[in-house]
């Protein structure tokens, strides 16, 4: 199958979601979907990684999510928490839709809108970049850098010369925070609260986290 990559804003709500989303298999599923769901998660998976790019593997994600409206299947691929040295860019969010053969890519820049003439780079978590995160986290009251597997939301840190910018959105609220290098004081920090989506009944094209059996 040859997916057809786009970079539509409304498929990155499908990712954007998938951190909160809640697991269900309460939708009526056509064969097909069946079929793929059958196969199991981790084989999903397997299925789906190939087809973003011959060279990625899951060590380039922390954070995979198998969703269905009843007659797609779609695969999510992201990073959660990511760091992000001076003058680069790397994908952040990819997509695979196994039923349409369509997908997406997105990336993320320090600074914003920086690019490069080489290809676009998948992430990789270093141990380097594990521990400028250890630190950063550290250096914020409100995180525990030993829970940040279990981080539901995004966090992204952008090197500067002197300090870290860093930005986390969760489900309900929009922070963010500098530290600097040296010393790791916490300075410029800020919160706003975004409104909860409204509730709405489920629909067909709706799609959901798939609860797999263990």
């Amino acid at each position: 199958m040859k997916i057809k990559f786009s970079s539509i804003l409304i498929l990155i709500t499908l990712i954007s979601s998938a951190s909160y989303a809640q697991k269900t298999n309460k939708f009526k599923m056509t064969k097909e979907v069946k079929q793929l769901i059958e196969l199991g998660r981790d084989s999903i998976i397997k299925l789906a990684l190939p087809l973003v790019d011959k060279n990625v593997s899951l060590e380039n994600f922390s954070k995979t999510s198998v969703q269905s409206n009843g007659t797609e299947v779609y695969v999510a691929f992201s990073n959660p928490v990511m760091y992000l040295p001076l003058n680069t860019v790397f994908y952040d969010h990819v997509g695979v839709n196994l039923t349409t053969g369509s997908g997406y890519k997105s990336t993320v820049a320090n600074p914003a809108g920086y690019n490069t003439q080489e290809k676009t780079p998948y992430y990789l978590q270093t141990e380097s970049i594990k521990k400028n995160i250890a630190f950063i986290c550290n250096a914020i009251d409100s995180f525990n850098y030993a829970d940040i597997a279990n981080f539901n939301g995004s966090m992204r840190i952008l090197e500067k010369e002197n300090h870290y910018n860093i930005s986390v959105v969760s489900e309900t609220q929009e922070s963010w925070y500098k530290v600097k290098k040296v010393t790791g004081k916490m300075f410029d920090e800020g919160h706003a609260h975004l409104e909860l989506p409204p509730i709405t009944e489920d629909k067909q094209n709706t799609f959901k986290e798939v609860l797999f059996k263990e």
